[in-house]
């Protein structure tokens, strides 16, 4: 006789959930819970590649100094508030990028994947204006500086409607979160003043980096899914290094001054992706 999984795996998280302080209860729901697994799609458990392109949109981001108080090398902001009252800093965003994904991962049951994940972000730009108190209150200087960003994640997707064996109709919504590293290059930033423009040092950062997000998943075959995905993303902090800034005349394009060593700037990167995949199953 066939067994309802489904019903078995709402019972088993039932279990879990109104266990109270029995720790044999509590072993005895996530063990039913896993015989339920194993049992219902062994014979879907296959590798898969995955491949994806899409947009990223950056969230608002703030240079400012990685000490306000450094005096050598010298901060480039520092710690008073600038002529609009604010830290000064430099306010704006990173625009948009290109996201392109690369993916190889295990689907270990009709509702559970995991995956290692490579992601290009290659045309990040910020573009915002700082706030230096010399300045007049409606005066603001304009900055850029080009970004690109590289991360690798492990991540897990889960599909409640399979999970609980609910009709799917023709998609199938999936939920999804991850960890790993990315490395944040800019190059240098330039700061434009009404007569002369200030460049400050590229730089690169490597660091912690995090995402969340959903989507929908749509069967073009037997081994082959499109999938539409959307993702919070962390990426950590884009600094430029300790170096030595130029001071250029924005007439004649003649260095004014080339000798103060300033220390680094640092802003967030987090970004809304939206991504189209397609997920080949061998």
């Amino acid at each position: 006789m066939k067994m309802n999984l489904a019903l078995f795996r709402w019972n088993c998280m039932r279990g879990l959930i109104n266990s109270g302080k029995g720790y044999t209860t509590i072993v005895m729901a996530l063990l039913c819970l896993v015989l339920a697994t194993s049992t219902s799609a062994a014979e879907r458990k296959s590798l898969y590649f995955r491949a994806g392109a899409g947009i990223a949109f950056s969230e608002n981001a703030t240079f400012s100094d990685v000490d306000c108080h450094s005096v050598s090398p010298a901060a480039l902001f520092g710690c008073i508030p600038g002529n609009d009252g604010r830290p000064i800093g430099a306010y704006g965003d990173f625009e948009k990028s290109v996201a392109l994904d690369i993916g190889v991962g295990y689907r270990w049951n009709s509702w559970l994947r995991t995956e290692v994940f490579f992601s290009y972000r290659p045309d990040f730009r910020f573009d915002g204006l700082s706030n230096f108190a010399q300045l007049e209150p409606t005066v603001h200087q304009g900055v850029e500086g080009d970004a690109q960003s590289v991360s690798v994640m492990v991540a897990g997707m889960v599909r409640p409607l399979s999970l609980f064996g609910a009709k799917k109709w023709f998609v199938d919504p999936f939920v999804m979160g991850g960890t790993g590293m990315a490395n944040n290059r800019i190059r240098p930033m330039v700061f434009t003043f009404p007569d002369t423009e200030t460049i400050t040092p590229n730089g690169s950062h490597t660091g912690f980096a995090w995402t969340v997000g959903g989507g929908f998943s749509f069967e073009l075959g037997k081994n082959v899914e499109l999938e539409i995905i959307y993702r919070y993303t962390d990426l950590g902090q884009v600094e430029t290094d300790v170096g030595t800034m130029n001071i250029l005349n924005r007439s004649t394009g003649e260095i004014i001054n080339n000798s103060i060593t300033i220390n680094g700037t640092k802003a967030d990167l987090t970004v809304n992706e939206t991504l189209l995949s397609i997920v080949w199953f061998f």
